[in-house]
Formats: C-alpha cells, sequence, structure tokens
C-alpha cells in the first residue's frame, strides 16, 4: 500500500514537471482571475473571496508602490518578507493580525498555482505567520445583558426584533454574518434547532430551548411572511438586515441601556454565550460543536479564563457547605 501510494505521488509530481515545462506562468492578473474562479467552483462564500481579493490586492500594491516586477515567476520568500512584511509594518503601520491575514491568502493563491503546474514551489510557505498579543477575551456580565434586554422596547416591529437577536445570540453564540443570513426554514421548531452557515460554508446545527423557540415565533408572526424572500432578520422596510445594522443597533441599545464604556459587538455576546455555558455547566466538547470551531484553542481558552469563575460558584452553591443548613 506504501508503495502504491509513493508511487503515485511520483507520478503526480512528474506530472507537475511536464506541466511547468509545457505551460507558461499567466501574468499576476490572470492568475488572480483564475484563483478566484478556482474558489468560485469550490463554492466559496462571496465574502471568503472577497477577503482574498482584498489580501492579495494589498500584496500587489506593496511591490508596486516599490516599482519591484509582479512577475509570479520572480517572487520568493524574501520578497513576501522584506518587500510587503516589512514594508507595510513599516510604512503602513499594518498590525501582526492584519498581516497574518495577508499571508494566509497568499499561500493559498500561490499554493493554488503550484497545483495548476504554473510554478514549481510556494514562496509563502516559507513565511512564518507574526506573533501576536494574545486577545483579552471580553464578555458582558449577567447584570449588563439584562440591562440591554430590558432597554428594548418590544412593543414594536424593531424592538421586537432585536430582542430576538438579543436571545438568539446568547442562546446559540452564533457570529454576526450567521445570524444576518439566516433563514425561516433553518429553524426546526420541532427539533429545537438552529441550521447555520458558518465560515469556509460550513454547516452545524445548533440546539434551541423552548424560551428562544418562543420569541423566535413570537416574531415570525410579527414579521409575517410574503415578503419575497425567506431572511429572518429584516428591517421596517422588509430588507434583510445588514451586518452593520446589526452592529449599529447593539451600539444604540448599549447607550439606552445607560452602559456607556461597555464594549458590545455580536463577537462580544459570542463571549458572553461561551462564558454562561461554561460557568452553567456546559462542556468543552459540546461548546465546540455549537460554536463551529475546528480547533481546540479558543474552546480551552474560555474554558481556562471562565472555568476559574467556577470556584468562585462552587463555593456559593456547595452541598457540603450547606450541610448544615438542611439539618
Amino acid at each position: 500500500m506504501k508503495r502504491k501510494r509513493r508511487t503515485n505521488q511520483l507520478e503526480a509530481a512528474a506530472a507537475r514537471v511536464v506541466k511547468l515545462s509545457t505551460e507558461a506562468c499567466p501574468g499576476f492578473e490572470e492568475a488572480e482571475k483564475l484563483f478566484y474562479a478556482e474558489e468560485k467552483s469550490k463554492n466559496r462564500l462571496k465574502r471568503t473571496i472577497a477577503w482574498h481579493r482584498e489580501n492579495i490586492k494589498a500584496f500587489k500594491k506593496a511591490l508596486q508602490e516599490q516599482n519591484i516586477s509582479l512577475n509570479l515567476e520572480e517572487i520568493d520568500h524574501r520578497t513576501i518578507k522584506n518587500n510587503f512584511i516589512l514594508y507595510t509594518i513599516e510604512n503602513w503601520n499594518n498590525k501582526p493580525q492584519t498581516i497574518n491575514m495577508r499571508i494566509r491568502s497568499l499561500r493559498q493563491f500561490f499554493s493554488f498555482l503550484v497545483e495548476e503546474g504554473y510554478l514549481a514551489q510556494n514562496p509563502a510557505v516559507r513565511v512564518e505567520k507574526l506573533k501576536t498579543e494574545e486577545t483579552l477575551i471580553v464578555a458582558l456580565t449577567g447584570a449588563q445583558v439584562k440591562k440591554i434586554l430590558k432597554a428594548v422596547d418590544r412593543n414594536t416591529f424593531t424592538g421586537l426584533r432585536d430582542y430576538t437577536m438579543l436571545l438568539l445570540m446568547l442562546e446559540t453564540g452564533v457570529r454576526l454574518s450567521e445570524l444576518s443570513h439566516l433563514k425561516i426554514n433553518n429553524i426546526n421548531f420541532q427539533e429545537g434547532t438552529v441550521k447555520v452557515f458558518g465560515k469556509g460554508a460550513r454547516e452545524r446545527v445548533v440546539p434551541i430551548q423552548r424560551r428562544c423557540k418562543k420569541q423566535i415565533q413570537q416574531y415570525i408572526s410579527f414579521r409575517g411572511t410574503g415578503l419575497g424572500h425567506d431572511h429572518l432578520f429584516v428591517t421596517i422596510d422588509n430588507e434583510p438586515i445588514k451586518n452593520r445594522t446589526i452592529q449599529e443597533r447593539l451600539e444604540i441599545l448599549t447607550q439606552k441601556a445607560g452602559l456607556a464604556g461597555v464594549q458590545t459587538s455580536p463577537h462580544i455576546w459570542r463571549h458572553t454565550f461561551a462564558r454562561f455555558y461554561i460557568l452553567n455547566g456546559g462542556d468543552p466538547f459540546s461548546l465546540k460543536k455549537i460554536l463551529g470551531h475546528k480547533s481546540w484553542e479558543m474552546v480551552h481558552h474560555y474554558v481556562s479564563l471562565f472555568g476559574s469563575q467556577v470556584v468562585a460558584q462552587h463555593q456559593k452553591a456547595s452541598p457540603v457547605e450547606h450541610l448544615d443548613d438542611w439539618i
């Protein structure tokens, strides 16, 4: 079996060599078009392709500002390190997180060109990502959540919609784009689940409980049907709600709740869900599945950060400490 696999690998490598000898490498812009077309053929999300466009455009712009050739066969790892990473740090004040995003796109872009036989090797593979400071996880407290929820006027359509979005974020920890793209048929009231389409077009099913189901049903009844589309959350003009609108509504409600200066965003509500899920006894395995994380890194971060608060919670609720209360 190993010999056969090795033979297949050698044959594939030989095929690439043959292709390299017969196919000329396209110009930068043409290579971009081919790459984006390939991404579309793999059913990548529009926002993923737009993200690649932005990152590759930044790389191209950096080289052009330095009058460096965009000939793909002349670009090596030193070009990426010296004429892109160092240049954007010194001249554009780019942060490590931004640069690491660019590197990810470049790796995929050049990997595609290697797979297609236009280049012999991927120059971005030898470029390491920059070290970043550990991101501080900010989550709302229970008191802050209650104040924001109380600030919502549920007697209006906008208020009922906002309240439903807040409960759904608190119940499931969905990302901003996942929330705005939800469709009515993604909700299964009988099973108590929401079908979510996350990063990389990955689909996952997230549970919702009785109170959240009831709230969504009340909102849908108010929202009505026959709008010409199936988007769950809409504006007062019956148009699908946009990400920026959700962000603005959160800012308005936080100020209305008297919490000026408190950080709030859909991602902070995602952290808040994770915090209370852990505090209420949720396990890391189900948390990872609900949040749609590919790796354990972020889940471990949640557990190590919020799990320490379990000690204080246990002290308050310890059965042994309260034995005297039973007798």
